[in-house]
């Protein structure tokens, strides 16, 4: 379709630019216009003033402050962590300045979303014409491995999609005691994107150390140490494929490239 109607396809670019530039647009007005009254609502915690003296005043540094607190009503990050009450208190942000902290990230995702398609399209396309065109031996290795490591993250990402999906409940059963879990799942919901980033917590907190588990979230510990191993196979061993995949794609593609394999 695409290849016949070039002028679609890059005009869904610029839509996807678009929509980059709206969230954007959004976060600055919230900067400059909603900022002093969320960050007033951050008491308990000296996450928000202590970044809010650390990146300043200037129009780099709001921006940065509304985007933590667009972090914080959304997917937690690692160093907000280790103050655990700024997301309590993130959570009982009143709706009508919540608002303003999740729109730029829904805007961003419908964006993200838009061009992975794109970008799939194109890999749809790439592989066809590769295919049909003849190649040498050594080009023809190069292209296989591009299209196994495409292929592994692909299949890695889709049992990550099952797995939030249909496993999710049964991995948070263990983790009863974890505040991120039960926060996560309040926050983040059920929908696709949301188990798919409740499960992408989980699999963090595997990887935690005991000392920032007991900065973080103390209450996991114990649970962490006793989660069933089985379960933790099958968490790990899709994000190590799919990590792995995206690695050895990119370390493919730059050989090719200086080598000159593929133009």
């Amino acid at each position: 379709m695409f290849t016949s109607q070039p002028d679609l396809f890059y005009i869904s670019w610029v839509v996807v630019f678009l929509l980059v530039f709206l969230s954007q647009a959004i976060v600055l007005y919230t900067a400059y216009f909603r900022l002093e009254e969320m960050e007033a609502h951050f008491i308990a915690s000296n996450f928000v003033s202590i970044n809010r003296n650390v990146v300043g005043n200037g129009p780099r540094g709001r921006v940065n402050r509304a985007k933590l607190i667009g972090e914080l009503t959304g997917t937690s990050s690692f160093v907000p962590m280790l103050d655990p009450y700024v997301f309590m208190e993130a959570e009982i942000l009143p709706e009508h300045l919540k608002k303003w902290a999740k729109l730029p990230r829904c805007i961003m995702r419908i964006a993200l979303a838009v061009a992975a398609l794109l970008l799939l399209w194109s890999s749809f396309v790439w592989l066809r014409v590769t295919i049909s065109t003849p190649a040498s031996d050594l080009k023809i290795l190069c292209n296989g491995l591009l299209i196994s490591c495409a292929v592994i993250g692909l299949m890695a990402f889709l049992v990550r999609v099952w797995i939030s999906l249909f496993k999710l409940n049964e991995l948070e059963s263990f983790l009863t005691e974890s505040y991120f879990v039960a926060r996560n799942r309040r926050v983040l919901g059920n929908s696709l994107h949301g188990c798919y980033s409740r499960l992408s917590h989980i699999s963090s907190m595997l990887l935690f150390d005991d000392d920032f588990l007991s900065k973080s979230d103390p209450y996991a510990m114990d649970e962490i140490a006793r989660f069933p191993l089985s379960l933790r196979r099958l968490v790990t061993i899709p994000n190590r494929m799919l990590a792995y995949s995206i690695v050895g794609f990119f370390v493919v593609l730059l050989c090719v490239n200086f080598f000159g394999i593929i133009e």
